[in-house]
């Protein structure tokens, strides 16, 4: 954040007539917000907010964007932000309405995304007496905001330099020490504008347009040498490169990290270098590997450096549980705990990007052992196999009337454009692409909602991810998911930039059909099964969004390269059934399980 206003003189309002004190505060506070840069403003109707809404809406800085719903805005400015690294900002009224931004105030702690919330409020007279809309607002999203502040009611007690310097440490502390969500919350009595303007004469001394008020000078984590050099000294011959999400900004050192270093790489579905060929040493396939504990246990791990958020394999993390390496290493750019295996003993808290910069350093100093090399190849000899019998496997008959979701999913990477985002839906989405996704397509950004894995609002999410990269997206969910975000698939129509929605419908919650609770055939399908049999065509006409109901994998081609090339908004739904998941999906496991490891 940038200004310096020490020369500037303080804040000095002369008043001829009353002045309206929430329409002043609005301004100030939207206006302090734009000289930060700040730029997506997601606004949901109400009477309460009034002074901000109208502030937003004057404000040619900002730009705003209209909500039915605070659940979709909420995760439309999520998304937003997780693409661009800055906050968005929520505005909405009183009530219920600030509570339904929860489940994306705890998605964006979790993953520790920025996100300012800003919340109008009845004022202290109206609080506990049964007064229309009126909640307790105080630390309403608890635990899960990085800070809370109510100043009260607008008025000359609370100066404006007051007012600014909040708005301004609101904006730091979605980013430092830790980022995440930030509440603040307003409350506003009425008239909340005045209706007869030429009726005020105010002066109002303000500093500069070009400055923020309280200029903040970030810190930054120092590396130290000694623990470089630890590190590398107690550095083993063998091991696994593990990379979970990570700053965009960080991808291109973990790539040099990933050649200097020379250990297979397992980069996970969230990290940005799983998709596409742009990772030297890559396992592509190391899930699909870790089926032979085996064969795998031959192969000498010494070491696990695990760099970034925890993965998406279970048989990954379940590894690290059961059978840790000699030298279990975890290096965060924060000092929160990510560790569910309890095993890992070493945690460097650093830059990530400077952290691999100095380890390359490092180790161009050093002659690694061929031994190195030669494991790796091991590695990633068998993930080339498991590439071939996927190849064979998934290229057999396109055009059968069935489609394997997992066939899809494979078609899908394979496809996609490199000028796409792509936005990937949690339950099977998001393991189908980790499992099966192919490691030969497009170098694209990817997300996810993975810090609380819900399948809540990520067509809104999408939608704003869409936004923050200015670009068009590709989503991949499942029709729970579409259900639980109708009111989002506005979003989808009014998006600037093309939002794809690949839709697996498979008429009910199709993840449950791998866990144990199936054999329990009374209660599975009523209570886990969440069977129904809508479809997705009539909510796409309303929202006049093109829609394609392909039924084989070529005609899902045919149609999804039809709908990039008409560069607007559509729906591709695709019928399967769910019941075979687990069947297709068992079909391949044994299939790789049984060639892949012919020649370790």
């Amino acid at each position: 954040m940038e200004g310096d206003r020490s020369q500037t003189p303080k804040l000095a309002i002369f008043i001829r007539t009353i002045v309206n004190w929430n329409e002043r505060w609005g301004d100030w506070i939207i206006e302090e917000l734009v000289q930060h840069g700040t730029e997506c403003f997601c606004i949901s109707p109400g009477s309460r907010s009034t002074p901000l809404t109208i502030a937003a809406a004057r404000n040619q800085g900002a730009k705003s964007t209209i909500f039915y719903d605070e659940r979709a805005a909420a995760y439309y400015a999520l998304g937003h932000a997780r693409a661009t690294g800055h906050p968005a900002v929520l505005i909405c009224t009183s009530g219920t309405a600030a509570a339904n931004y929860l489940p994306a105030v705890i998605e964006s702690s979790v993953e520790q995304i920025p996100l300012l919330v800003l919340t109008a409020d009845r004022p202290l007279e109206l609080q506990d007496t049964g007064a229309n809309q009126a909640i307790n607002q105080t630390q309403l999203f608890g635990t899960h905001v990085r800070w809370f502040f109510d100043p009260g009611c607008p008025g000359p007690e609370f100066t404006a330099e007051a007012l600014l310097s909040t708005i301004d440490h609101a904006l730091s502390k979605t980013h430092r020490p830790l980022s995440g969500p930030v509440h603040l919350n307003f409350p506003f009595r009425e008239p909340f504008f005045e209706n007869n303007e030429t009726d005020i004469k105010i002066n109002l001394i303000q500093p500069p347009k070009t400055k923020s008020y309280v200029r903040y000078t970030a810190s930054r984590k120092i590396l130290p040498t000694k623990e470089i050099q630890d590190l590398l000294k107690h550095c083993p011959e063998s091991g696994i490169l593990s990379i979970g999400r990570v700053p965009s900004n960080s991808l291109d050192p973990i790539r040099k990290l990933t050649e200097e270093l020379g250990w297979p790489v397992f980069a996970d579905v969230t990290s940005g270098l799983r998709l596409g060929n742009n990772c030297p040493n890559r396992i592509t396939y190391y899930d699909q590997l870790l089926l032979d504990d085996s064969a795998v246990a031959n192969w000498g791990i010494e070491a696990v450096w695990h760099i970034g958020f925890p993965p998406t394999s279970k048989r990954w993390l379940k590894r690290w549980e059961q059978n840790p390496a000699s030298q279990m290493v975890w290096i965060a750019d924060h000092a929160e705990r990510h560790d569910q295996s309890h095993n890992f003993r070493w945690k460097i808290e650093a830059d990530i990007a400077e952290f691999c910069e100095h380890v390359v350093v490092g180790l161009q100093q050093e002659k690694r052992a061929d031994l190195v090399q030669s494991i790796t190849q091991q590695w990633l000899q068998a993930s080339e196999r498991i590439e071939d019998l996927m190849v064979q496997h998934f290229s057999v008959n396109p055009e059968k009337k069935e489609i394997n979701e997992f066939g899809l999913v494979r078609k899908l990477t394979e496809i996609i454009p490199e000028t796409h985002g792509f936005f990937i839906g949690n339950s099977i989405p998001v393991r189908a692409v980790d499992m099966v996704g192919s490691g030969k397509g497009a170098d694209i950004p990817t997300a996810l909602n993975r810090g609380a894995s819900g399948i809540d609002g990520l067509i809104a999410s999408a939608c704003g991810y869409s936004s923050g990269l200015q670009r068009p997206v590709t989503l991949l969910i499942g029709d729970l998911s579409a259900l639980h975000d109708l009111n989002s698939f506005k979003l989808l129509a009014d998006s600037p930039e093309p939002v794809l929605l690949v839709l697996l419908n498979n008429h009910g919650g199709g993840i449950f059909s791998f866990l144990p609770v199936i054999r329990q055939t009374e209660i599975f399908e009523p209570f886990f099964g969440t069977p129904h049999s809508y479809d997705f065509s009539s909510v796409s006409e309303m929202f006049d969004l093109g829609y394609f109901n392909p039924d084989s994998i070529s005609a899902f081609e045919s149609d999804y390269t039809k709908a990039v090339r008409e560069n607007k908004s559509a729906v591709i739904e695709i019928y399967s059934e769910r019941e075979k998941n687990p069947q297709n999906l068992e079909a391949l496991q044994q299939k790789l399980t049984k060639s892949a490891f012919e020649s370790s």
